[in-house]
């Protein structure tokens, strides 16, 4: 099986015109490719921004937000028990350092 290599050649053996070339010179301007890739990221970096805030504000409009009440309770409930947690290892530190200096003595 052979494989033959796509030529960029017409019949005629020259090389066919680009897009929108008819041999007349145009009258558009010609933009550096580097020009038009700079707007291109730029175009899709301002709509990946605009598409990321609309989908956070979309997600934030599903939260299911506390009452006053509820933020209340919820607050009383963590305080008393980090009251309770420091407590309980206030009472097994001082029964550890008794014990530590009973075994010293």
């Amino acid at each position: 099986m052979a494989l033959f290599k796509k030529q960029d050649k017409d019949q005629d053996g020259k090389k066919p015109a680009a897009k929108g070339e008819t041999g007349k010179e145009s009258s558009k301007k010609v933009v550096p490719k580097k020009q038009v890739v700079a707007k291109k990221e730029a175009v899709n970096l301002v709509d990946g921004v605009k598409k990321y805030f609309r989908g956070v504000y979309n997600e934030l409009k599903k939260v299911h937000w506390p009452t006053r009440r509820e933020v209340l309770t919820y607050t009383g409930v963590v305080v008393v028990a980090v009251i309770f947690v420091g407590a309980l290892i206030w009472v097994f530190d001082l029964i550890m350092s008794r014990f530590i200096q009973l075994i010293i003595r």
